[in-house]
């Protein structure tokens, strides 16, 4: 494991993810196991790269008032309780089995990326829909170590919640899952700090740099067929180690 190799990577994926408006941590975390760094360790340290990764848009999103806190917190809520459920769980469960996990979730969110997001059933007026949300993103982001942000959208969307309210409200979840979970992680002895910082800290810079050019240069749209070339590319070589 080299640490430079860590950092570059972290650097490029943050950047690349960041262009379509996504945190990199499905992504970051298979490509850190294929360089040598543990699983274990390596799902901490995508979520403290999420973490630094989406904060500032969740930041930018406050002050614009773009947050719907009366979808943001039902959902909230059960993610962050439920995100160190998941993390504990990821002791428990063979690493085998975690692996096979992360391994169809990447799958899903190469498919999610292509698929039309367009409502297939009415659950807005349903209490109990983004609680149920918020549960399950929030232990399969302290599980895998992604953030949840790749279930929360997609879930709400097919729901019928408009895409407009949708991505302030999973950058906001995604922050305090992500934390959650990662203070779990913290607690168990599974931080290595070294890698930690070598992931975190270019993708600090990586998220403000792919925003810009995101903003300036391209389409969501465009990088979004790139996202999901690269989840599919994880998905199967993550594949042949797991399954």
């Amino acid at each position: 494991m080299n640490l430079l190799e860590v950092s570059g990577v972290s650097f490029f994926l943050t950047f690349v993810f960041a262009l379509g408006g996504l945190g990199s941590a499905a992504a970051l975390i298979p490509t850190l196991v294929f360089l040598g760094v543990p699983f274990p360790v390596a799902r901490p340290a995508g979520l403290f790269a999420n973490f630094i990764s989406t904060f500032s848009a969740t930041v930018h999103n406050l002050r614009a008032g773009l947050v719907d806190f009366s979808l943001a917190i039902p959902i909230l809520l059960p993610a962050v309780l439920l995100s160190p459920v998941g993390a504990y769980a990821s002791t428990v469960l063979p690493e085998r089995v975690v692996g096979a996990v992360f391994t169809l979730f990447l799958f899903f969110a190469g498919l999610m990326v292509y698929v039309p997001k367009r409502e297939l059933f009415d659950a807005t007026g349903y209490r109990w829909y983004p609680p149920l949300v918020g549960a399950l993103a929030g232990f399969i982001s302290g599980l895998l170590g992604i953030g949840g942000g790749a279930l929360i959208s997609p879930m709400l969307v097919i729901a019928g919640y408009s895409p407009k309210k949708v991505a302030p409200v999973t950058a906001f979840a995604v922050v305090f899952s992500s934390v959650s979970a990662f203070l779990a992680y913290l607690k168990l002895g599974s931080v290595d700090w070294k890698v930690t910082l070598a992931v975190a800290l270019p993708a600090l810079f990586a998220g403000y740099l792919g925003a810009f050019v995101t903003h300036r240069f391209l389409t969501a749209a465009q990088v979004k067929r790139i996202l999901g070339i690269i989840f599919f590319i994880l998905g199967i070589k993550f594949a042949t180690k797991f399954l």
